[in-house]
């Protein structure tokens, strides 16, 4: 499947600890996740991965990070806590923090109805029996809350859902950056203002409030964000967010003085690792094209663990206040409407501003208690927080589907276990 160059390339990744400059066998050796980098290593050695970065951060102390391998297959490039990934979902807790910070400034209520912000969806209707061209109207209007939790009755396109054919259709697909239509879809909006536009056109899948599914929330609420604010989105979370968390690498693109450090996507099939998105002509780096809420930020290890520091430290990093402590406890928080059960593996979880939240009875095997949140990428990124360890954790590779390899609970066990290894948590 490689050539032996290739090989040679990934095998020189191994064992690189992105830290403090050393060598990678001075890392391994005073390495505090020899667990991390032993499941990183493993990765990258069967060739299912070319690389990828941890980050452990405990309260009041430095972050830790462990990077392995290379950018892609093709380069010798190493991986660093500055390289540059599609975080794809992770995007959706950004919007989260960006939607409590206008509901604390009192420019939004959580359940506010979204018809007094985008008059548009005053009057939605609702599929009957999966059957898209029936439909009856909603029984009750899409509050704010509804969209951060993924239960406003929306869908998307990426679902095995009745509507998703029909958002493809009129071409509603955010985050796909290919600009390809396909015979009989109408082309991408050409912004927010449009997308919103031909959304509201749209039925519902079930009546707001009144059961989970991943949707088109996150991207809608960049659309409300926007509105609200009176700027545009890209600027409101650069100037509020970014800007503030010093962030500098985090945006919808990558600017042609980054692309060295952007990673390449792989697509697992049945027999081979596909590169469907390389690090040198990727669409990333064509331009910021409509700011998907819900999938569109580039980032890196470094500045998404900022990120989930300042939530961990309730809403503060470096002096810079982003959310007032009680508004980041409630973003945190189960804010599911009664009703609606939400999921992973199989176990009922709670959901708070477009972050899953653990309750008790919903924790994975090796990984966080309750109270821990988090959410994760379509290309097997992930984040979560544990504010009873008082931890933050990211998993930052590139492949798809996210799960053809089982690295997310992996890379949880693998921070755990270490971390009970060094005497530095007793519970997990």
């Amino acid at each position: 499947m490689y050539s032996n160059a290739t090989r040679r390339r990934i095998l020189a990744g191994l064992g690189v600890l992105g830290v403090s400059g050393m060598s990678g066998a001075q890392a391994a050796a005073g390495s505090d996740f020899p667990s991390v980098q032993a499941l990183l290593q493993s990765y990258v050695a069967s060739h299912k991965l070319s690389g990828g970065v941890v980050s452990v951060q405990r309260r009041g102390k430095p972050v830790d990070f462990v990077s392995v391998g290379t950018l892609a297959f093709d380069t010798e490039a190493r991986m660093a806590p500055d390289s540059l990934f599609r975080v794809y979902s992770m995007t959706k807790p950004v919007i989260g923090v960006a939607t409590m910070m206008l509901i604390e400034q009192g420019k939004l209520r959580l359940d506010q109805p979204l018809s007094d912000i985008l008059p548009g969806f005053a009057t939605m209707r609702v599929i009957e029996g999966g059957d898209v061209t029936k439909t009856r109207a909603a029984a009750s209007p899409i509050l704010i809350r509804h969209l951060i939790t993924h239960t406003s009755g929306l869908s998307y396109h990426i679902n095995q859902s009745p509507m998703a054919p029909v958002y493809r259709a009129n071409g509603l697909k955010p985050g796909d950056r290919s600009k390809v239509s396909q015979p009989g879809e109408l082309p991408p909006p050409r912004d927010l203002v449009e997308f919103g536009a031909r959304l509201a056109k749209l039925p519902l899948e079930f009546d707001p409030g009144t059961k989970w599914q991943y949707s088109f929330g996150a991207d809608l609420m960049g659309l409300v964000i926007q509105t609200v604010s009176g700027v545009p989105l890209w600027d409101f979370l650069r100037t509020h967010i970014f800007e503030p968390l010093k962030m500098a690498d985090t945006d919808f693109m990558v600017p042609a003085s980054k692309v060295a450090r952007l990673t390449s996507v792989y697509t697992k099939t049945k027999t081979d690792l596909l590169d469907t998105d390389d690090r040198k002509s990727s669409p990333f780096a064509r331009d910021r094209d409509l700011p998907s809420g819900g999938g569109g930020l580039v980032s890196t290890a470094r500045d998404y663990a900022r990120f989930n520091n300042m939530l961990l430290n309730e809403g503060i990093l470096d002096g810079h206040r982003i959310l007032k402590a009680e508004t980041a406890r409630i973003a945190r928080t189960n804010l599911m409407p009664p009703g609606p059960v939400f999921g992973m593996l199989g176990k009922p979880n709670g959901f708070g501003a477009l972050m899953q939240v653990v309750l008790p009875g919903g924790e994975l095997p090796g990984g966080e208690p309750p109270s821990s949140y988090g959410w994760s990428g379509a290309a097997g990124t992930s984040m979560w927080v544990d504010p009873v360890n008082e931890l933050t954790a990211v998993l930052m590779v590139q492949f798809m589907p996210a799960g053809a390899y089982p690295i997310y609970l992996e890379a949880r066990a693998a921070v755990y276990r270490d971390l009970r290894a060094s005497g530095a948590i007793k519970a997990a």
